[in-house]
């Protein structure tokens, strides 16, 4: 009887560690919307490599995925890219604090555009992880982007655009344009 009562105690506790790991995992995969906090100003592409391993998980705060890029504008992190959000939300942060990018409404206020994700058909090299590029910076800077031959500008080494500020605007340009809340 002894020897049942410890088999069964082991398997108990080996259900126990399971559910725990798939209550885990599942935290770490809810659908949550995604919030990208940009360096207060930038102009330019950024990304996000996802499943890179080492990198650290993606936080949780306030009900968001956080994705607080660095000015170099290329963020990477173990977690995967677990959903496609209406809800997400684009922002400047800086000392001061953080405030909302527009991402619709009329063309001069926008701030979010361009965004795609990959790989996809066609990429040049083997890309190992999926990743998600957005462009960040008013309308007309993100028109002149698509207006021009793309192949002659800079690129990643996996033949996607160059990630990085291409520009900065002032906090002046930033109120202007109702973008930074004074």
């Amino acid at each position: 009887m002894s020897s049942f009562l410890s088999r069964f105690a082991r398997v108990a506790a080996f259900f126990v560690v399971l559910q725990t790991i798939s209550i885990s995992i599942h935290a770490q995969t809810r659908a949550l919307p995604y919030r990208f906090l940009i360096p207060e100003g930038y102009v330019g592409w950024i990304r996000v490599d996802f499943d890179v391993p080492g990198a650290p998980p993606l936080p949780i705060e306030d009900g968001f995925y956080i994705f607080k890029f660095p000015e170099s504008g290329r963020l990477q992190t173990s977690s995967g890219d677990v959903v496609v959000s209406r809800r997400n939300e684009f922002r400047y942060y800086s000392t001061e604090g953080n405030y909302l990018l527009k991402v619709g409404g009329p063309s001069e206020k926008r701030m979010v555009h361009g965004e795609f994700s990959g790989p996809g058909q066609g990429h040049i090299a083997p890309v190992p992880n999926h990743y998600r590029y957005i462009f960040i910076g008013p309308t007309a800077v993100f028109d002149r982007y698509q207006a021009s031959d793309q192949r002659l500008g800079p690129h990643e080494s996996d033949g996607y655009p160059k990630v990085g500020a291409k520009s900065w605007l002032t906090r002046e340009d930033l109120i202007r344009m109702d973008a930074r809340q004074p």
